[in-house]
């Protein structure tokens, strides 16, 4: 599963434009925006607030307190991804390192190394995302709601791989129609 990890700005300066309609497109997306410090509305143009490939949350990059990352926030992002669509995943906060960088590293390692053997993505992730400071608090919270979810979550990954294969099979023979 492709997973990447961005800064807010990767969205700021699409939104609106024809490249934002392509993205929202084409991946899935969890935005974390502040609370405070300052408080971030999500950046995206409204027809695209409400789609059903973007999970926005609200919390800061702190360990504890009324504005720390929660459980329920932790089961959220595993329900979002738990939903069966191959399209990548961006995971953003406001630098893309911290809060962002835990969900994408818990989620590469978890869907490429736990589920599946996905070398290629698993490791071009590792690659492009060497100056991660992933957020121990978020990271411990998804790990965690992770394994409650894990059967469930198994059964995905196998659909979304049948799917590829679907997928694959069509582009193959429609490829061979063409010619």
């Amino acid at each position: 599963m492709q997973i990447e990890v961005k800064a807010r700005t990767f969205f700021e300066v699409r939104k609106g434009g024809k490249r934002e309609k392509e993205l929202m497109r084409t991946h899935r997306v969890i935005s974390i925006n502040n609370v405070n410090l300052p408080a971030e509305p999500p950046p995206f143009s409204e027809e695209f607030l409400h789609a059903e490939n973007l999970l926005v949350l609200y919390f800061d990059d702190v360990d504890e307190g009324p504005n720390a990352m929660t459980e329920e926030q932790a089961k959220q992002i595993v329900d979002f991804v738990r939903i069966i669509d191959p399209r990548p995943i961006i995971v953003h906060c406001t630098a893309g390192i911290s809060r962002s960088g835990a969900v994408g590293e818990v989620l590469n390692w978890y869907f490429n190394r736990y589920l599946e053997e996905d070398q290629g993505d698993y490791l071009m992730f590792q690659v492009m995302h060497r100056d991660l400071v992933p957020n121990a608090h978020v990271r411990r919270l998804l790990l965690t709601e992770l394994q409650r979810d894990h059967e469930k979550l198994k059964a995905m990954i196998q659909n979304i791989r049948l799917r590829r294969e679907v997928q694959k099979g069509g582009n193959a023979s429609s490829q061979g129609e063409e010619q």
